[in-house]
């Protein structure tokens, strides 16, 4: 049987996974140890093991950590003498197993695998509660910025009406530089996958999935709701093109890929996509790496968080966080997320927005006639029209709705598609009034 601890000895830490978060949390533990300590004192952590495949993914810095190396996860699982295990490889498994496993044996578990979290997060909980151990995240959804913290602990007197955010590094990156430079997305991509802030492989970036993933597991924490996952719409930002960028800026708009979630009624609008944002706003100037995070409460107004959405130490400090948390409850076990009701998600097409739409058509008489009246049909107004471009054969039309009905703006695309004056969609970009 495990031996019961004390209030003041040694909690003992074993990390599964050296990438870049790993190495970001050895690097804080390290650094950072005496002003860690007269946070946690009498006790003090200690890192007793640490899982990788590769044991040169150890700082050169600290050797020290060398002896502690293994390449068994289940050596760190089953030492009965580690309190607290750290999960960093990321992915869906082997990692949702290895978590299991750690809290059935009773260790708390720290975590910033946002795809665990998102896919089996509810059982995960089920399964620390009734250990009565910690399973905490804080580094899964904004990297550097204590968002699940914040939502749970300390805006806890007042009801969360509405959650703007741009929660992926990569993305805002890519579009920031686009506006900057007028560059196209490829080009910027290659770029942020030189300076590191984009992966060899980016699908889940660029393709919004990763920001689905967190927007889910906030507005779970948030709203304190048991939600599915596969009701939630999300979009990426693979077809964004410098030319509707440009000519958003004109308008006086901003674009942003933004997770956003609100309480509508019995039912919970969440939703990942590209929008506009009036340029003014504060999110539209979090730029490069950075994320941001609105949240608008009942009384407490607006709050905005901002801080940076990638990188070892950013995320390494709320992983560290997360331990420290637990260290100073160590004895004391709180449950931190209860009392989920389960919610449905609104239907896509029943949500709202403005839109911006650039149709490209025949210059002639009676374009825009044809086009209104087919949007007039499925309760679609504009708000106003632009010509771009020179007078010719074919021009683009931009187009700025006033507030409509998903589903109804989709059905009238439809229609115009099949207008002969019309040569094609050129782009459909939300408008989001925040």
């Amino acid at each position: 049987m495990k031996k019961q601890n004390t209030q003041n000895h040694n909690i003992n830490i074993g990390i599964i996974g050296l990438g870049t978060v790993g190495q970001g949390v050895i690097q804080i533990l390290e650094e950072n140890k005496d002003f860690i300590g007269k946070k946690i004192y009498p006790q003090q952590l200690k890192v007793k093991k640490i899982v990788d495949k590769d044991i040169n993914k150890i700082p050169p810095s600290y050797v020290q950590y060398s002896e502690l190396f293994t390449n068994s996860a289940e050596e760190v699982l089953n030492d009965p003498e580690i309190d607290i295990i750290v999960e960093l490889i990321g992915g869906f498994e082997p990692a949702k197993s290895y978590i299991i496993q750690a809290l059935q044996s009773r260790k708390h578990v720290v975590t910033a695998n946002k795809e665990v979290i998102a896919r089996a997060g509810y059982e995960i909980l089920d399964i620390a509660k009734k250990n009565k151990r910690y399973f905490l995240f804080e580094a899964s959804v904004a990297s550097a910025i204590p968002i699940i913290g914040a939502v749970t602990r300390s805006l806890t007197s007042y009801k969360l009406k509405e959650i703007v955010a741009i929660l992926n590094g990569t993305t805002n990156y890519i579009l920031s530089k686009m506006s900057e430079e007028g560059k196209d997305f490829k080009e910027i991509l290659k770029e942020a996958q030189d300076k590191g802030y984009a992966e060899s492989d980016p699908a889940k970036d660029i393709n919004g999935f990763d920001t689905f993933n967190k927007i889910f597991i906030l507005s779970t924490i948030a709203f304190r709701a048991k939600i599915d996952p596969r009701q939630i719409y999300y979009e990426g930002i693979e077809d964004i093109s410098p030319l509707d960028i440009q000519y958003g800026k004109e308008l006086g708009y901003t674009l942003k890929l933004l997770a956003l979630a609100k309480e509508d009624n019995h039912y919970l609008d969440i939703r990942v996509h590209p929008a506009f944002i009036s340029s003014r706003h504060t999110l539209a100037n979090i730029n490069g790496v950075y994320n941001g995070i609105l949240l608008c409460g009942e009384d407490f107004g607006d709050l905005t968080f901002s801080g940076l959405g990638a990188g070892s130490l950013p995320a390494g400090s709320m992983v560290v966080s997360d331990i420290i948390e637990i260290a100073n409850n160590f004895n004391h076990y709180h449950n931190y997320y209860n009392c989920f009701q389960k919610k449905e998600i609104k239907n896509f097409l029943e949500t709202k927005s403005s839109f911006y739409l650039r149709i490209r058509v025949k210059d002639r008489p009676g374009v825009l006639a044809e086009i209104a009246s087919s949007f007039a049909r499925n309760q679609v107004s504009f708000a106003s029209v632009i010509q771009k471009g020179e007078a010719g054969e074919i021009v683009d039309i931009v187009f700025l709705t006033h507030l409509a009905r998903e589903g109804s703006v989709q059905k009238a695309l439809r229609e115009v598609t099949n207008l002969d004056c019309v040569e094609n969609i050129g782009k459909v970009i939300r408008v989001v009034q925040i």
